[in-house]
């Protein structure tokens, strides 16, 4: 289901019955403006961000930076033993021929995903998962960066409207090449964790394509204020 929001609406999330709560996951390709939504969304409606790619990230440096305790992090994705050391030694071998990129290291993010998800599709929702849970029931819960299918499905089994955030191609360049000074290789850009969730349906969709952000906005207001009213 895709729907197109033009009212634009006023309401303090934060503040709502923690029984009707909004859960919501964002997708969309690089340059899209996920980060961008996710950050109005939180200021404006109070929603509780949650990052599925924050502990890849942090493996990520321990891998190839030695930042941090690789070990520690895989213990938290991988329960048993024997199939940790299968992904460290995957894990290794990707570092020793790794080659830096410049700007962010988005290829390598693609890359320990994809050897992580190859030993189990749902090791980071999984633990992602964990620490929603921990936190207990929000007024409005956020996972702001979803890229598979399984994710998709995993977090829309919990409760979690599927919402895209769409951009043209070429905005979306021009955004990374203004922001970041450069553009993503060809590889990079049609990565499968750019590219899984394209043609897959969505509850909503919303056009992040326009420079003015105004009508992003009004569509945002719309769909929060849409989610709130189901929900009671």
């Amino acid at each position: 289901m895709s729907i197109i929001l033009i009212a634009e609406t006023e309401i303090d999330v934060a503040g709502a019955d923690a029984d009707a709560p909004i859960r919501m996951q964002l997708t969309g390709e690089m340059g899209s403006g996920k980060g961008f939504i996710s950050d109005y969304l939180a200021s404006k409606h109070g929603a509780v961000r949650w990052s599925r790619t924050e502990l890849m990230k942090r493996l990520a440096h321990a891998v190839v930076d030695h930042l941090g305790d690789a070990d520690a992090i895989l213990a938290k994705l991988f329960f048993a033993e024997d199939e940790r050391e299968e992904v460290r030694q995957d894990l290794l071998v990707y570092a020793n021929r790794y080659e830096r990129e410049p700007g962010k290291p988005r290829r390598l993010y693609q890359d320990i995903t994809q050897i992580c998800q190859e030993h189990d599709p749902f090791c980071f929702e999984r633990e992602l998962a964990q620490r929603i849970d921990s936190v207990g029931v929000c007024a409005f819960s956020l996972v702001d960066d979803v890229r598979s299918i399984e994710a998709l499905e995993f977090f829309q089994a919990r409760g979690y409207v599927s919402v895209r955030i769409y951009a043209e191609e070429r905005v979306r360049r021009q955004r990374m090449l203004e922001r970041d000074g450069y553009v993503p290789s060809k590889e990079t850009f049609s990565h499968i964790s750019e590219t899984a969730l394209r043609e897959i349906p969505h509850d909503y969709v919303l056009d992040n394509s326009a420079d003015d952000p105004t009508a992003i906005y009004a569509e945002v207001d719309a769909l929060v204020a849409s989610l709130r009213e189901s929900a009671l």
